[in-house]
């Protein structure tokens, strides 16, 4: 069993290829457009939902290995061995990132299942063992992060910045940074709203 080395990937802007029309493909394909990517899609039969998303290219064909030139990612989701193995091995020729979905031993990274509550990103994977684990505990950590959590993070994203302007001693920095990793503050979140917390954090340092 490979041993991952875990990565948050910055696809902006970049072309990531989808081989697949189905619905997986459909899923990989907008997870990919929420990422900032520019998405391509290539099948013979593509997903009614896919082909009526304009923030998608779509190749209605059969895959074909000029449509590697450009991508930085592939992603193959296809019912069928022979073009997920061809996929594969020629996105490796051509020094692309390629996840075959379900597939790992045709794969350079595997997608970890994924919790996302704004810019706070909780990722589970078993190297592949058991994928259906991995949604699981994703799962149940639905209901420990909630949607608030979205707002908590922005907030924090936005106290830091004010704090590193005006507080230039590091070790108080350090001490006010984690003062605000506490339950309380997430409290005061759900009862008062983001704008009254980040007022609440400010002051309770000088800055």
């Amino acid at each position: 069993m490979a041993r991952y080395y875990a990565i948050n990937l910055d696809v902006r802007d970049r072309t990531c290829l989808v081989v697949g029309g189905g619905e997986v493909a459909r899923r990989k394909a907008r997870a990919l457009v929420d990422a900032g990517a520019d998405v391509v899609v290539v099948a013979p039969d593509v997903h009614p939902k896919l082909k009526a998303d304009d923030r998608v290219e779509v190749r209605e064909r059969a895959f074909r290995d000029s449509d590697l030139h450009g991508a930085f990612v592939v992603i193959v989701a296809t019912d069928d061995d022979v073009t997920n193995r061809t996929v594969a091995a020629d996105a490796r020729d051509f020094g692309c990132l390629v996840n075959v979905v379900d597939c790992p031993g045709l794969s350079n990274f595997t997608v970890p299942a994924t919790l996302r509550r704004g810019e706070l990103t909780v990722s589970i994977a078993t190297g592949g063992a058991s994928p259906s684990l991995s949604r699981r505990i994703r799962e149940e950590l639905e209901s420990r992060f909630g949607e608030e959590y979205a707002d908590f993070v922005a907030v924090l994203g936005e106290v830091r910045r004010e704090v590193f302007e005006k507080v230039n001693d590091p070790d108080r920095r350090m001490t006010f940074f984690r003062s605000l990793d506490h339950d309380r503050w997430l409290a005061y979140l759900r009862e008062h709203g983001r704008d009254a917390l980040k007022r609440a954090m400010l002051e309770s340092i000088e800055v």
